[in-house]
């Protein structure tokens, strides 16, 4: 176990990438806060699984284009676990509407969640981070 007594942050942490990438950390001993923002579900049957397998972690929630957001989640996390040690950015989405049909609000929304959200939880754990004069973040983008 390579990061047994490290914490872990996956946003989007509740299926597909996200859920693998939350699934791993476990298995390597991290503590994982799993963030999410549609569905519970997911995240909640990863929290089980990793729970069954002798692992620490919750999910949480929130929504990442905002700053409250993001801080909430941090918040969370600290009061959980006592710090933060990796910052996993995959929470992402995409417009399902061909652009010629010209739906800006789902280039807005795909802008605020795909970088406003990856710049708000990087603000939000870098404080700890910095303190820590420790830390990773890994932003997965398609």
């Amino acid at each position: 176990m390579t990061l047994k007594g490290k914490t872990a942050i996956v946003t989007g942490g509740g299926r597909d990438i996200g859920r693998a990438c939350a699934m791993r950390l476990a298995e390597e001993g991290a503590m994982v806060a799993i963030n999410y923002f549609s569905s519970s579900a997911g995240a909640d049957s990863a929290v089980e699984e990793i729970r069954s397998r002798g692992g620490k972690a919750f999910a949480l929630c929130g929504d990442l284009t905002t700053r409250d957001g993001a801080d909430a989640l941090v918040k969370r996390t600290l009061e959980e676990f006592g710090g933060i040690d990796i910052l996993v950015n995959n929470a992402g989405v995409m417009p399902v509407s061909p652009i010629a049909e010209g739906r800006v609000d789902e280039w807005k929304l795909m802008v605020d969640v795909n970088v406003n959200g990856v710049l708000h939880g990087i603000a939000a754990v870098l404080p700890t981070m910095i303190e820590r004069r420790s830390g990773h973040i890994v932003n997965i983008g398609s």
